[in-house]
């Protein structure tokens, strides 16, 4: 039997695809509801998300995770946190509550026919929920571990550097960790408080899909929710990520990688170059056939998980570039990164592995509108970003229709190493004679 591999199989065109519309309404308080039937399973899955106030104060960094936390840990009106854990249980579900800088989102999956139970335990978690005294010291202390175990993380570290240096110091998205002597001062009280400020209807967004019946989700909605506050903060604003050719080393002694971020502002998602943008980046570092990921872990094996992406936050969008090297390749790594960015910048790629990304970004677009859980995801990132739904008729063919010019003029539009930044986190002392080789790296800087 020949070991040689099979010939490649010829792609055939891209099939039409066209996702059913959700439907979009509004109660008189604000609060949005966007709905979409989709599978077969008897299954109906819910996300409410609450778009977080966005004014940065470093003594609160953290306290929408140890709300959030508190949210998962107590009870809501009459029933006590075992009980409520146990209604959920009872219709086949489990409430998940989470945080981030953006948003805090309630989540469950019941069965089709437990929407209205669902839904009346949910308005009950949102609007009533109840913070037990006794919970506070555990929550704040499982932060506090989770602290001191993300300062050991060089991944962390080059995080933090790169955020801190194209957003700032003064800003939410610029501190990726809080100080613990803020964090150790967190209770009920805090919880409480922020929870008051944050939970209001004109900010939030119910997302319902899977099979279900759209005239009880209309009534339990507006029975469940009609009668929820509007909060009197509003939601504030951030300013973008700017420009900061900067290089920010972290001192590891003797690690034996170092960690690489490096990257710079581009555009908002919704802008016109976007779905270049996102093609772009496929193709140069954020898919596992990238040119990035094939030239310094499958040719040069100095890294083995590379990957490039796009950031996004409202009004805001970043591209970066992350790996994990051999301390010694270093320096190695980083000029063959900035040689994959120059030659795309430059020379347009051949059409063949251009139709091969769109392929794969096609194929990653039908599979995610083919799933109730990550179509929901794809509506609250257009939702968060201001994009039309209209767009989503059109995004294969704008892929589609992408030549190699477009490609490489979106790369030398956005994609400037001389202004990038970049955070290093590994052995300063092994690493920083090389890296003062390589063409283009602005000055180190050492954090403290």
């Amino acid at each position: 039997m020949s070991g040689a591999l099979l010939p490649r199989p010829e792609l055939g065109d891209i099939r039409p695809f066209e996702a059913n519309p959700r439907e979009i309404n509004k109660l008189d308080n604000g609060m949005e509801v966007s709905s979409f039937a989709l599978g077969r399973a008897p299954l109906v899955f819910l996300r409410l998300n609450i778009r977080n106030h966005r004014v940065f104060n470093r003594e609160s960094i953290w306290l929408e995770r140890f709300s959030a936390q508190y949210l998962n840990e107590g009870g809501a009106g009459s029933y006590d946190p075992d009980s409520l854990a146990r209604e959920f249980s009872s219709i086949g579900g489990q409430l998940h509550i989470s945080a981030d800088e953006a948003a805090t989102t309630f989540s469950t999956t019941v069965p089709s026919e437990s929407l209205s139970t669902a839904l009346n335990l949910l308005g009950l978690a949102v609007k009533e929920p109840t913070f037990p005294e006794q919970e506070a010291e555990r929550i704040r202390d499982n932060l506090l571990r989770e602290l001191e175990l993300s300062l050991d993380q060089p991944q962390v570290a080059a995080a933090q550097g790169f955020r801190n240096l194209v957003y700032g110091d003064d800003h939410h998205f610029g501190n990726l960790l809080p100080q613990r002597e803020y964090l150790q001062e967190f209770g009920r009280g805090d919880a409480l408080n922020y929870w008051s400020e944050q939970q209001s209807a004109d900010r939030a967004h119910i997302y319902v899909s899977g099979q279900f019946d759209r005239e009880v989700l209309v009534n339990e909605v507006e029975s469940n929710f009609s009668n929820w506050k509007v909060g009197g903060v509003a939601l504030g604003d951030l300013g973008p990520a700017v420009w900061n050719h900067k290089t920010r080393l972290f001192n590891r002694d003797q690690a034996e990688q170092s960690t690489i971020y490096m990257g710079l502002p581009v555009i908002a998602p919704g802008e016109s170059d976007w779905i270049a943008l996102e093609v772009l980046n496929a193709l140069l570092g954020g898919s596992f056939h990238s040119r990035i990921t094939l030239n310094i872990r499958e040719d040069k094996g100095y890294t083995y998980s590379p990957r490039s992406a796009l950031l996004t936050q409202p009004n805001d969008g970043v591209w970066l570039q992350m790996a994990d090297v051999t301390t010694d390749v270093t320096a190695a790594a980083i000029k063959e990164i900035l040689f994959e960015i120059s030659r795309i910048r430059t020379d347009p790629p051949e059409l063949d592995e251009l139709q091969d990304i769109k392929q794969y970004m096609v194929g990653s677009f039908i599979r995610q509108m083919s799933e109730p859980v990550s179509r929901m995801g794809h509506f609250v990132f257009s939702d968060l970003h201001g994009i039309s739904d209209d767009e989503d008729d059109h995004y294969i063919e704008q892929v589609m229709n992408l030549q190699p010019e477009d490609i490489r003029r979106t790369a030398e539009t956005y994609l400037d190493p001389s202004r990038f930044s970049v955070s290093i986190a590994g052995d300063i002392d092994r690493i920083k004679d090389s890296l003062s080789s390589v063409e283009g790296l602005s000055p180190f800087e050492t954090a403290t």
